[in-house]
């Protein structure tokens, strides 16, 4: 089948390196003027995932169908239409997976495993592809994830070339100098010698402050030093085309107060929510939690609390809740950004005020009541890894400056 829209596989050299965001990020780029795709050009594709979520429907209700988070995360955040989730996710590397196919190598019938999984991904990726003009290919972990079974990332894009499709192979490393090449170096020489040439790598992650020296040296090696020294043993004898170095953004590692809400919701803790905030539809543009402060004093602590934060107070402190909603208007008032949320802890220990309960419903500052105290609620908090959600509207914008701003649109990606 030769008719297949040409793709770009997005690989990386560790998990949680970026190959979602870059993905976003340049799915961002195809759909600008430089590119000019619409978004029913552009397919997506994850071939093989490692952990796999319930998907919501339109309406927020979770369904039966699993698929790997990334892949939800990549359609429902950029809107993408590429049929069912099991198109877009038709492998997910399910518990006991390797220990059968090892049994099965020592059986000698490892074959038709990945014969059935590569075909899976054979007839996914066709689905995929109608009616589209461009596929991004968003590969797992680090390139040698399921080579246990011969699916590798190197084994699903020569897969997929096999197939007739033209691929343009991305790796995306973390930005430094010495530890991105090396990082970088042992995946180059691996994968080009399984017959898959990295055409373009990504620097990600690189401090803005260090962005003139990391971009300098690390061009200078790949021009320079990596040629000499390890060219004769590459297939074109040069080292990937250096595509871009993509600064930090702190605010991705930040949650939205809905964030925080279903993360203690997700425990057993009863939390009840004060506001009815419309969090049903996929896309809230919500303001994200800068920090997340505790008020222990009864007055005199406005000074310490700034737009974007979230307040833990007591939920008998009525006094302080009151005070706290009016400097949340006087933020809005005079810096056009407000508080993020409010967190009334200990709900067990008393009622909320009937008046100060509909003040808070009035001003619509996002508010929840917590069983736990609030040393809890803070030291849970801060022990967690927050994830771009379906609905970080916000946080999909900023990828997309990013990418806008440091990244070379190279000619196949071109229409």
């Amino acid at each position: 089948m030769t008719n297949l829209p040409p793709s770009v596989f997005v690989a990386g050299t560790d998990r949680d390196i970026g190959k979602t965001v870059t993905c976003i990020g340049l799915i961002s780029n195809l759909l600008g003027p430089d590119c000019g795709y619409r978004l029913a050009d552009i397919g997506y594709i994850k071939p093989v995932g490692q952990q796999a979520m319930r998907v919501h429907d339109g309406e927020g209700e979770t369904t039966e169908v699993f698929a790997d988070k990334d892949a939800v995360l990549v359609s429902q955040l950029m809107g993408i239409d590429c049929g069912s989730y099991g198109d877009i996710s038709p492998v997910v590397w399910e518990r006991g997976l390797s220990e059968r196919i090892i049994d099965s190598a020592a059986d000698e019938t490892i074959s038709p495993i990945r014969d059935e999984i590569l075909e899976r991904i054979r007839e996914a990726y066709r689905r995929v592809a109608r009616g589209k003009r461009i596929i991004l290919v968003e590969g797992t972990g680090q390139p040698g994830v399921g080579s246990v079974g011969g699916v590798s990332n190197s084994d699903v894009i020569r897969t997929l070339v096999e197939m007739g499709t033209s691929v343009s192979v991305v790796l995306v490393t973390e930005g430094g100098i010495g530890s991105t090449i090396d990082r970088a170096f042992p995946y180059i020489m691996a994968l080009d010698h399984l017959g898959t040439r990295i055409n373009g790598l990504i620097i990600n992650h690189v401090r803005p402050s260090k962005i003139h020296k990391i971009t300098h040296y690390v061009t200078s090696y790949y021009q320079q030093v990596f040629p000499d020294i390890y060219g004769h043993l590459v297939s074109e004898g040069k080292a990937p085309r250096l595509l871009g170095f993509i600064p930090e953004v702190p605010e991705l590692h930040l949650p939205t107060f809905r964030q925080v809400t279903e993360y203690l919701q997700s425990s057993s803790d009863t939390v009840e929510i004060i506001t009815e905030q419309d969090w049903s539809h996929p896309r809230s543009d919500l303001p994200l939690v800068q920090n997340v402060k505790v008020i222990s004093l009864d007055f005199g602590y406005e000074r310490y609390l700034a737009p974007g934060d979230v307040v833990v107070v007591g939920v008998n402190a009525n006094d302080v809740i009151l005070s706290t909603l009016l400097l949340h208007e006087r933020m809005l008032r005079t810096k056009h950004k407000g508080l993020s949320g409010l967190i009334l802890s200990c709900k067990q220990a008393g009622g909320l005020d009937t008046e100060i309960r509909e003040l808070i419903r009035a001003r619509n500052l996002p508010t929840i009541t917590v069983e736990l105290d609030s040393a809890e609620i803070v030291q849970r908090l801060d022990n967690t890894t927050w994830k771009i959600k379906p609905y970080d509207e916000l946080k999909r914008r900023l990828i997309a400056e990013a990418y806008r701003k440091n990244l070379t649109i190279w000619p196949e990606l071109k229409p």
